[in-house]
C-alpha cells in the first residue's frame, strides 16, 4: 500500500553532514524504542520552539529600542553630540568638507596612496 498525499507531503529527507550525528540518532532512536523519524522530529519541534523564542524575544526588544525613539531628545542629544565633536577638532567631516572633493591628499597635501582603489571609488565626480 502508497503513501497518502498527506504524508507524501510531510515527507522530509534528511542529510547528515556528519555520520557521528547520524549514528547518535540511530543509538539514541534504539535506546528509546523508538524510530530515528520520531527522535529527529522531537530534536527539531525542540529546537524550533527555542530559536522560535530567542526571535521573539529580539524583535520585543527591537520593538521596544524603536518605540523608545523620541525625536525631539534623540535629535537635541545628537547635535550636542556633534556639537561637542566639532569642537574638539576631531570631526571627520570637517576634514572631508574643507577638502571640498579632494579626499585623495592627506594633510599635508601630497596624493594618499590608493593601491586597492578605494579612493577612487569613492572620489567625488
Amino acid at each position: 500500500m502508497g503513501m497518502t498525499k498527506q504524508q507524501r507531503d510531510s515527507t522530509f529527507p534528511m542529510r547528515f553532514k556528519r555520520p557521528q550525528t547520524k549514528e547518535a540518532l540511530k543509538q539514541l532512536a534504539a535506546a528509546q524504542g523508538t524510530s530515528m523519524t520520531e527522535v529527529a522530529e522531537k530534536a527539531i519541534e525542540h529546537e524550533v520552539a527555542l530559536l522560535g523564542a530567542d526571535m521573539e524575544r529580539r524583535l520585543a526588544e527591537a520593538l521596544e529600542v524603536v518605540q523608545s525613539y523620541n525625536q525631539t531628545d534623540d535629535l537635541a542629544r545628537w547635535v550636542d553630540a556633534a556639537a561637542a565633536g566639532e569642537a574638539s577638532g576631531l570631526d571627520p567631516m570637517r576634514d572631508i568638507t574643507n577638502t571640498a572633493g579632494v579626499a585623495d591628499r592627506g594633510r599635508s597635501g601630497a596624493p594618499l596612496s590608493d593601491p586597492y582603489g578605494v579612493l577612487a571609488a569613492f572620489s567625488r565626480r
